[in-house]
């Protein structure tokens, strides 16, 4: 089996499946229970957010530990979203942002969703004329889909400089671009352990201090009374560990990169047409084949073998095309519904490329379908 999918989650390397192994005679107990057993698990707990809060240069006491980054996102957004007036964000965002944004639109709020015409995304002089300090900005840093790096430092500084608030999708930008908090300027940034080789299911929200965060969920005080519920504290040993390797995730990137632009030259002498702009993560290509159904392609390459996706993988079930391609391409809309999303990561040989290019090949050359 060739893996292709790594944007909707990274395979567990084996320092991670060691963690979770060594520590399940441990993790089961509530973290929150005051005895022997309990604390032996708080202390495996508070050990992996020290690792998380590390891996994105943050103090372990601002890092919230969540079930996911779907819920790490809508705890960053509408934790954040009390006293905002209006919110604005991009046509290209992750559903775990998209929905959660559009429920404050139903709630009254403004919402406005700047274009990303072919990609481009949206410039600090686009955004600075909707801030003030009754926004709230909630956009991806790394598209899920096409790999497009947002300028979220200078979004960050335009924030500021307009006193609003500004969140960050980072579950696609962990572990391929280098994230340091402290010196972003954002107030909120979600990031998820699927993403790095973690466990699906954990997640976490950093939160600038001194802000309050109101909780999605009623319940107890868990993790200083931002995120109520028992944490799983075996799943966030995993993310722990995920994040100790984010170093060597990064210093692979060069050659996922080469990877990837290797087989989407081969892809586009049979025709592919690349979406999306630069600057972009070397770990994904994004290409619609006219003629081709996107999902139809993705079953026949499944069939010989390669795994790879039509876009978020939380939307796959839809069997729609895709609402980022859509909203890039407006005037193109055989792209959204051809697009084949080839996501890389440092676990990709070049064997892969080779058997991955070879079944393209075969497939394309049946015809379309």
């Amino acid at each position: 089996m060739i893996y292709l999918d790594h944007h909707a989650a990274a395979p567990a390397p084996e320092t991670v499946r060691r963690a979770m192994q060594e520590a399940a005679t441990v993790a089961w107990a509530n973290p929150s229970s005051t005895h022997a057993a309990g604390r032996a698990s708080r202390r495996l707990l508070e050990a992996a957010r020290d690792d998380v809060a590390k891996s994105i240069g943050a103090t372990a006491a601002d890092v919230v530990l969540t079930g996911g980054g779907t819920e790490a996102c809508n705890l960053g957004i509408r934790g954040l979203a009390a006293g905002r007036v209006r919110v604005v964000t991009s046509q290209v965002e992750h559903p775990a942002v998209a929905q959660s944004v559009g429920r404050l639109g139903t709630e009254g709020r403004e919402v406005i969703a700047l274009s990303v015409v072919e990609g481009q995304p949206p410039s600090p002089a686009q955004l600075a004329p909707h801030l003030g300090p009754d926004t709230l900005v909630a956009v991806q840093w790394v598209n899920h889909e096409t790999g497009t790096v947002f300028p979220i430092h200078e979004y960050a500084q335009a924030c500021r400089q307009h006193q609003a608030h500004l969140f960050v999708d980072a579950t696609q930008a962990l572990g391929k671009v280098p994230v340091d908090v402290g010196a972003l300027g954002a107030d909120a940034v979600a990031i998820a352990a699927q993403k790095i080789g973690g466990p699906a299911g954990a997640g976490a929200c950093w939160v600038r201090r001194g802000l309050e965060l109101q909780p999605l969920l009623d319940g107890g005080l868990q993790e200083r009374g931002r995120r109520p519920g028992t944490p799983d504290t075996l799943s966030m040993v995993g993310f722990g560990a995920a994040c100790r390797s984010i170093g060597d995730r990064l210093a692979g990137q060069p050659r996922v990169t080469e990877l990837r632009d290797r087989i989407e030259a081969t892809l586009v002498q049979l025709g592919a047409v690349p979406n999306g702009r630069a600057p972009r993560t070397g770990t994904v290509s994004n290409l619609s084949f006219q003629g081709w159904k996107g999902p139809l392609l993705a079953a026949a390459l499944d069939l010989e073998g390669v795994c790879l996706s039509t876009g978020a993988a939380c939307s796959s079930g839809l069997q729609e095309p895709s609402a980022v391609i859509r909203a890039m391409y407006p005037d193109e809309q055989w792209r959204a519904g051809s697009a084949v999303r080839i996501s890389l990561g440092i676990e990709t040989t070049e064997r892969d490329i080779e058997t991955a290019s070879g079944a393209f090949r075969q497939i394309l050359a049946r015809g379309g379908a």
